[in-house]
């Protein structure tokens, strides 16, 4: 696969750029800003180069999809738009039960490319896998020398450290080509608008914890919400199918702080729960599109949450993403990740 222009992500930016700290935390939310807004133009340009590529071949059953972070959601919502038939995996786990690559296409899914977990499950996948497929935005980086492709993620960065938005757009993007399911136009102009008046509305967000609600791809795009509710927020933030909110889940709420989000497809059970926890005095939201095209509707969600944690940012008086707010535990991070 053709090599495109490097971009970067939040972690490697945190290495590359931690002796000047002090000078990039002061416009992680204006880039998080200026990322959000890149995506008009590169997310259907970058769209548009996928689809003059040559389509793999192999069926979903074939595919394993693996990464961390923002790219753990990515490779979650692989799994669920495939309707099950590829699998999701934590790039760890995975390696504990390194066999169940065997004759796969194993994915791994990495903006940065520096992943120590993803390098290693490269390496080991070696002697199983019928090919190692890298999507990074880094084609010089130490998981695409492991890979026998490489599936380069192309988008303009703000070049300062910042939440993942772009970056995650351009994967499900990527992980949509895999399967021959990219649409035919990508209307972000029209979402980036709707989204950004969606979320300066949301008045029900409290100063508690938030909750995304969600079934199929949605569930993986709940993982996304909550990812950017901690990163930029700092805020406790999970994800749940909506089966299991009702079970020992709900007992946990508090309705005068905690925010749910509802992400629903149509008349299914984010909906109704929707329903039933706004009828019972929850701080609740919906979030729903009924669009037919499941990756313009994926796309759409995303960029949704990515102006709900920007809005309540600005908010708040934020100019600095809560990731970047503590050095000791960006330093930690760090030794955790790399």
């Amino acid at each position: 696969m053709q090599e495109m222009p490097q971009a970067v992500d939040l972690h490697q930016r945190n290495l590359s750029r931690r002796s000047n700290l002090g000078l990039t935390t002061k416009m992680s939310i204006q880039a998080m800003a200026e990322e959000i807004s890149n995506q008009m133009q590169d997310v259907p340009r970058f769209a548009s180069h996928l689809r003059e590529t040559r389509v793999p071949e192999p069926h979903p059953s074939k595919f394993v999809f693996a990464g961390s972070g923002d790219s753990y959601a990515a490779a979650l919502f692989a799994q669920e738009l495939s309707r099950g038939r590829a699998a999701a995996s934590d790039p760890y786990e995975l390696m504990r039960s390194i066999k169940t690559t065997k004759r796969k296409n194993l994915v791994i899914v990495s903006v940065s490319g520096k992943t120590r977990a993803n390098i290693d499950l490269a390496r080991r996948a070696k002697r199983f896998a019928r090919k190692r497929v890298a999507i990074t935005s880094n084609p010089d980086s130490p998981l695409a020398r492991q890979c026998d492709e490489v599936l380069p993620l192309e988008y303009r960065s703000a070049g300062v450290t910042t939440a993942g938005t772009i970056s995650f757009t351009c994967s499900l993007m990527a992980c949509a080509f895999l399967f021959r399911q990219l649409p035919k136009t990508l209307n972000v102009r029209a979402i980036l608008g709707e989204s950004a008046h969606w979320a300066k509305s949301q008045t029900l967000v409290g100063t508690g914890s938030f909750l995304f609600i969600g079934s199929g791809v949605n569930y993986a795009l709940s993982n996304y919400g909550a990812a950017k509710v901690r990163e930029v927020l700092g805020a406790k933030a999970e994800a749940e199918y909506p089966e299991q909110l009702g079970h020992a889940r709900l007992f946990t709420i508090d309705k005068k702080r905690d925010c749910i989000i509802c992400i629903s497809s149509g008349q299914d059970k984010a909906r109704r729960l929707y329903e039933l926890l706004n009828k019972g005095g929850f701080r609740t939201s919906l979030l729903a599109d009924p669009n037919a095209n499941i990756v313009q509707t994926s796309l759409k969600v995303a960029i949704y949450l990515q102006q709900l944690a920007l809005a309540v940012a600005r908010k708040r008086g934020m100019k600095t993403c809560a990731f970047l707010s503590d050095r000791r535990k960006l330093e930690l991070s760090s030794k955790m990740i790399y």
